[in-house]
């Protein structure tokens, strides 16, 4: 199996960072390659979310994977970040020594469109935050949609959401990004809360991370202690690594379970701003099939992987 190429755009909090990670040894193991990675805005704002995409990558020693700069804001919404889950800063406080790595000056969309040209039809694209980016690219080259392979991203729900009752957070921020993005025409692989509430790392795979002296545990331990308690007073004491799913789901598809199915976004109603309305469900059918719906994954094995990537087993 030739290595996957892949472009990632992120909007760096702390399980963009994990979700980095994982794909960084993805690459160490010959399954990906990383052509590119761009900074959104979402969880963040865009001057922290690129600076904690370089830093990432520094601890990593990847800082010559180029990261490149992307929208301060939605297409047509008023940003709001994420600041009660990922802290001021995206990383939840946690402190990493600043990249020393080249500044590139091209705008993340322009980067993406160059980049998918030269893989000829190969490139797949993960999104772990707000589409902007991945809109104003197909909206500026419509070609575009022809030669991205997929687009693979962490938003949306087959039901329900968690930034409002109908919308997941990514998806609410930039709806008419997602609605771009859903009616590129690009095979899509949707991964939402139906699978990333069930991505879960358990108190005692936690309490392992916790107890193993390595900098992308600490990094954890530190980053996450905010998340952790936001998830306490809902969901039990685990931490959700939603954005690793649609970067292992590359790779490891069996892994997961998913469906296809029609999916449209909603950009025009008051209480349902962001909600993607899938047809798996329905009598009526959204005509063609434009996604699969993640549903399910195989989390023993989905959390190894994790710890084996943070050093902790």
């Amino acid at each position: 199996m030739s290595a996957i190429p892949v472009w990632i755009d992120l909007d760096t909090g702390v399980d963009d960072a994990i979700a980095l990670m994982c794909a960084v040894r993805l690459e160490k193991m010959g399954l990906l390659r990383i052509c590119g990675v761009s900074a959104v805005s979402g969880n963040t704002t865009l001057d922290h979310a690129y600076e904690n995409t370089r830093n990432v990558l520094s601890l990593l020693g990847r800082e010559d994977i180029p990261v490149y700069m992307g929208a301060d804001k939605p297409l047509v919404e008023e940003l709001e970040v994420a600041a009660k889950v990922h802290g001021g800063d995206g990383l939840g406080g946690a402190k990493l020594p600043e990249s020393g790595a080249v500044h590139q000056t091209l705008p993340a969309w322009d980067a993406l469109w160059q980049c998918a040209q030269q893989e000829a039809g190969n490139l797949q694209l993960i999104l772990t935050g707000p589409e902007t980016n991945a809109a104003l690219a197909l909206q500026k080259y419509p070609e575009l949609s022809s030669k991205l392979a997929r687009i693979l991203e962490m938003g949306g729900a087959d039901i329900g959401g968690n930034k409002t009752p109908a919308a997941e957070f990514n998806i609410w921020v930039d709806p008419h990004a997602a609605a771009k993005v859903f009616g590129s025409g690009v095979p899509i692989v949707m991964c939402g809360l139906d699978v990333t509430m069930k991505a879960a790392i358990l108190r005692e795979e936690i309490d392992l991370i916790e107890a193993t002296d390595k900098p992308l545990c600490r990094f954890f331990k530190t980053a996450t202690k905010r998340a952790r308690e936001v998830y306490a007073l809902y969901a039990g004491d685990s931490y959700y690594v939603h954005d690793a799913c649609p970067v292992l789901y590359c790779v490891y598809p069996e892994m997961f379970t998913a469906v296809p199915a029609g999916v449209r976004i909603e950009t025009q109603g008051r209480i349902t701003r962001g909600k993607t309305v899938s047809d798996r469900d329905t009598d009526n059918k959204c005509g063609e099939k434009n996604a699969l719906v993640v549903l399910d994954l195989d989390r023993e094995r989905f959390a190894s992987f994790i710890l084996e990537t943070l050093g902790a087993r």
